[in-house]
């Protein structure tokens, strides 16, 4: 994934800073089966890496020297967020010489996908699981946008809508709902993939999944 683009955006899961926030995700219109892969159509799509590694800090380091020149440099490899992020040094020299710079860059794909879920679930809830696909290409995009569930504990109401094909604008964004029943406690893995011809993407999340408490009523007598 690039590390610039011309938008600035939040972590996964999060709102997204202008043009994004010009207008609401619009829900998703599911388009016909038929030449669904590409605006081209009838090309395979692309198979995506799926995005695992989210953090809060990309990297730390309190010892790096720098050469003669006064100049260091760092290898590292970002998390897998699609997000601003702000990187910030401070220098030390001899006596009470300090200095301090600041710097902002992103990272982004030209097709996105943005897992929005709860926290966690709980047994015997319904939920509504949404997957935001943005459209950086410069074509429209018929994208496949598929739902998949592991650890048995969330199950789709409608087995259909598990996988839809839609079509985004480019510079655009479109929601795609799907309202899961909780089946049981345990570690829900939700993976969301959106497909085209051109450029695909993935990402897969784990929540935990609590019991549901039982209601109990105990009724008691007696005398003194």
């Amino acid at each position: 994934m690039a590390t610039a683009a011309p938008a600035a955006m939040q972590a996964d899961g999060l709102a997204f800073d202008a043009p994004m926030k010009k207008a609401a995700a619009k829900e998703a219109k599911r388009v016909p089966d038929s030449s669904t892969r590409g605006e081209a159509g009838g090309a395979d799509p692309q198979q995506p890496t799926i995005r695992t590694n989210f953090a809060d800090s990309a990297f730390w380091k309190g010892d790096i020297t720098t050469d003669a020149e006064g100049q260091a440099t760092v290898k590292l490899t970002m998390p897998e967020n699609l997000t601003g992020w702000k990187v910030r040094a401070w220098a030390f020299g001899a006596g009470t010489r300090v200095g301090e710079g600041t710097v902002e860059i992103v990272t982004v794909k030209n097709l996105l996908v943005r897992l929005q879920a709860p926290r966690f679930f709980v047994e015997k809830d319904e939920v509504v699981l949404s997957a935001n696909v943005h459209n950086y290409l410069k074509d429209k995009k018929r994208v496949k946008v598929e739902f998949l569930f592991e650890g048995d504990t969330l199950a789709p109401l409608d087995q259909a809508l598990a996988a839809q094909e839609i079509e985004v604008l480019p510079g655009e964004d479109t929601r795609v709902d799907l309202r899961v029943k909780v089946i049981q406690e345990g570690a829900a893995k939700v993976t969301v993939k959106a497909l085209t011809d051109e450029e695909s993407d993935a990402m897969q999340m784990t929540f935990p999944v609590y019991v549901h408490g039982m209601l109990k009523t105990e009724s008691f007598s007696g005398a003194l």
